[in-house]
């Protein structure tokens, strides 16, 4: 079979130092046949080969052991439920971030719950959540852990917000269920609101250009979604936008030694009593961080931040994620 996509369909017992080098491995655990199809239909941009796999019935955990000990990065394509928390994660430190509309299902609220009590989670964001579709004593909880979250409404007036919560997240979960349902037919909750398919595309390059990048699981997908449905048409451009950030990713790190030559600094004064704010952007890929000074040792953290945050900065108001970060680094 010819694709147009460079992908090439393998046997799980078959992922080893020969893929090594792929951009990501596509791990598909429904009982769906149609998405290689689906990837094959479209073009790609990087020319980069995308290796696809299906693990078989209790073959995932065995699946991603071996992507993981050959340093692959996996999607993970899951059915209408969200993953088990127990296998989806480390036992160790970890980062995550969570793209669902709140508790949209019973398996995505354990999921939420799972994470945001768990003492390993370093950092965790919660986006595209609609407040009336959560638990307020998750989202207090979430606070009070010092959690970033992104409420749809506020992401919908500038999606490039999205990227920065996303930038150092290891382990990624999107809910397709995020999406309304005329943009998602195939979402059991019927909801009039959520992303637009351009806006979940959009996150999904954001997730495949994370600089930490590990996993990214993809569930809420009903495996009886028909080839030539919006939903399934939508789940393959979706697997696109990510295996394409991959493969074209950049690592970038403003605070290495011997980089200077690819960033721009750009400091921005606060007046007369307030402090200046240093803002560092990529000359390559327009990516943003902030300063932050963690003051018991006299350092800087590099924040990513957004091309937004540095325009309020200019107009004279400290950027609420600058805040944020400053008393999370700075405890009392």
């Amino acid at each position: 079979m010819e694709f147009n996509y460079s992908i090439e369909i393998i046997p799980a017992a078959a992922i080893g130092e020969a893929i090594a080098g792929t951009p990501a491995l596509i791990v598909d655990t429904t009982t769906n046949d149609d998405m290689a199809k689906l990837l094959g239909a479209l073009y790609s941009v990087s020319n980069k080969k995308i290796y696809y796999t299906r693990p078989g019935i209790n073959g995932l955990s065995r699946t991603l052991a071996l992507a993981e000990e050959n340093g692959i990065r996996c999607i993970v394509l899951g059915g209408k439920k969200a993953p088990d928390f127990s296998t989806a994660l480390p036992a160790a430190s970890y980062s995550a971030s969570l793209i669902a509309p709140g508790n949209s299902s019973a398996d995505t609220a354990k999921l939420l719950k799972s994470i945001i009590s768990d003492n390993n989670v370093t950092e965790f964001s919660h986006i595209a959540y609609q407040t009336y579709r959560y638990e307020a004593s998750v989202l207090k909880e979430l606070k009070e852990r010092q959690f970033e979250e992104l409420r749809l409404g506020e992401l919908r007036k500038d999606i490039a917000l999205t990227e920065p919560l996303l930038r150092n997240k290891e382990y990624i979960f999107m809910d397709l269920r995020s999406v309304r349902y005329s943009d998602f037919p195939d979402n059991e909750t019927h909801s009039p609101n959520g992303l637009y398919a351009e806006e979940i595309c959009q996150i999904a390059r954001y997730a495949g250009m994370g600089q930490r990048v590990k996993r990214i699981y993809i569930f809420g997908y009903p495996s009886k979604c028909k080839a030539e449905s919006p939903s399934s048409q939508l789940a393959a451009e979706i697997l696109w936008h990510m295996t394409e950030a991959l493969a074209t990713n950049k690592h970038e790190d403003p605070g290495a030694l011997g980089k200077d030559e690819h960033f721009l600094r750009k400091i921005v004064s606060m007046g007369e009593h307030g402090q200046d704010i240093v803002f560092v952007t990529s000359s390559s890929t327009g990516r943003w961080w902030m300063e932050v000074p963690e003051i018991k040792i006299n350092k800087n953290q590099y924040i990513p931040c957004s091309y937004s945050d540095y325009l309020a900065a200019c107009s004279g108001d400290v950027p609420i994620r600058w805040l944020f970060f400053f008393q999370k680094i700075n405890p009392n």
